[in-house]
């Protein structure tokens, strides 16, 4: 019987750049102890993210979402960075109510309407400002597996995104992604934090190459806590604890009932997600 293969990690590295990613890195299939403390968290999450209770098992170890993964990659696709005018960028969006019904998403109208009368100008977080990104990233991680399968005979995988029962966060931050910031979202010290995480569970080990990933090295966030002093809501807990329910991002996208009218007044204008804790912090200025 023939030895598993073991691609090198490499050649993995230059199919998943090829078809888009902007950073990528690998971690072994199996139990992540990090799952108690998101078990913990999830257990107590308002009724909007009430999908964070499903599937448990599969979230505490990608074995049990797909069988067969022995190692998972891990990618890093960019949507903005510093040297982007998110005005501009809103602008050409056109009006806010419009424009999220057009691209597929479910608008506030009572947030929006709330904000203009407060004399607020509604604004779209960045990541919106483009076509849905779950459709995006499924596209280019289903052509890395293709082009896998064609390079290595015999290999198999599983695409996912953040739609799917996995911590791809923790995989991430596993895979040498970045750290998980003040803010709870992933930080690289290259990317900062404007990029979406979707990852591959594949059938095979990766042979691990020296050097392989080497990035910037992140000392993480240290005494900085300018995302925690600016949430306009407070709804960050230091060290890195998110209060859902004072989050302006939870209200604009996930929320079943009607936001308080103190977020509304709070909220700097957002009325679909919220960048302030990513436009302070350091590594989004770096560029």
């Amino acid at each position: 019987m023939s030895a598993p293969f073991r691609p090198p990690a490499a050649e993995i590295r230059k199919i998943a750049l090829g078809r888009g990613a902007a950073a990528c890195g690998f971690v072994r299939a199996g139990a992540l102890p990090e799952y108690e403390r998101f078990r913990i968290v999830s257990e107590n999450a308002p009724p909007g993210l009430g999908y964070l209770r499903r599937f448990p098992s599969p979230r505490g170890d990608i074995r049990e979402w797909f069988s067969g993964a022995r190692s998972v990659l891990m990618c890093a696709f960019r949507y903005w960075h510093s040297g982007l005018d998110h005005t501009a960028a809103l602008e050409k969006a056109g009006e806010p109510l419009a424009y999220l019904k057009r691209t597929g998403r479910r608008p506030r109208p009572e947030f929006i309407a709330g904000v203009k009368v407060l004399g607020m100008r509604p604004k779209i977080s960045r990541y919106a400002l483009a076509p849905d990104y779950h459709e995006v990233i499924r596209q280019k991680l289903g052509l890395m597996l293709s082009d896998i399968k064609a390079a290595y005979g015999g290999a198999g995988g599983r695409p996912f995104t953040d739609t799917s029962p996995v911590m791809e966060k923790e995989l991430g931050r596993l895979a040498g992604l970045g750290f998980r910031g003040k803010n709870t979202l992933l930080i690289s010290g290259e990317l900062g934090s404007w990029f979406f995480i979707g990852g591959l569970a594949l059938t095979f080990e990766i042979e691990p190459e020296s050097g392989f990933g080497a990035r910037k090295t992140a000392p993480g966030c240290a005494a900085c806590r300018k995302c925690v002093d600016a949430c306009p809501t407070g709804a960050l807990k230091n060290p890195g604890i998110l209060d859902a329910e004072l989050c302006v991002s939870y209200w604009t996208t996930q929320a079943k009932t009607r936001a308080p009218d103190e977020i509304v007044k709070r909220s700097g204008g957002y009325v679909y997600g919220c960048d302030i804790c990513q436009e302070v912090c350091p590594y989004n200025n770096s560029d």
